[in-house]
């Protein structure tokens, strides 16, 4: 197994066309070809994206969770 790793520029039109060079060592015949993109720098989906730690505590004093995490528990599956 040959492993390739090259960075590439996504044009707006999401069309990409791929000419690899080779290693010489690598056969000629039949081959089995995997593709894994990765988005690199600052994308869109991970500008969106916070942390879970940006959460804690962000409930507290609300109210929500007044009754205890067993009566909210017993209420939810009383829905069911």
């Amino acid at each position: 197994m040959t492993t390739i790793q090259k960075n590439v520029e996504i044009p707006e039109d999401r069309r990409l066309r791929l000419d690899l060079e080779l290693p010489v060592d690598l056969p000629a015949g039949q081959a089995e070809i995997q593709l894994t993109i990765t988005p690199l720098g600052n994308t869109w989906l991970e500008s969106s994206r916070q942390p879970f730690e940006g959460l804690f505590g962000c409930l507290k004093g609300s109210g929500i969770f007044a009754e205890g995490g067993v009566a909210i528990q017993r209420k939810m599956r009383d829905e069911w």
